[in-house]
């Protein structure tokens, strides 16, 4: 955190990469609070007569839901 003069340096790359990695989580978790609300209040006899329930199952089995990364170009010319 320090650099050789002394002086806090930050690698703000680092930070916006955390901050995307926090975005990601709260997408996967929003998701799966989403599907657990409809669950609990569905009026489909079971769960797995409730076409929204099949196909959120189908997503998630899938990897589309919680792998979805959204890609933004980096900053400063940085690359992965």
């Amino acid at each position: 955190m320090l650099g050789p003069d002394g002086e806090p340096q930050i690698d703000r790359q680092l930070l916006a990469d955390k901050a995307e990695g926090f975005d990601s989580s709260i997408r996967q978790l929003k998701s799966m609070r989403d599907g657990l609300r409809h669950a609990a209040v569905c009026s489909a006899p079971r769960h797995m007569e409730c076409h929204k329930f099949r196909r959120l199952l189908g997503l998630a089995a899938s990897g589309v839901i919680g792998a979805y990364e959204e890609k933004k170009p980096l900053r400063k010319g940085k690359s992965k």
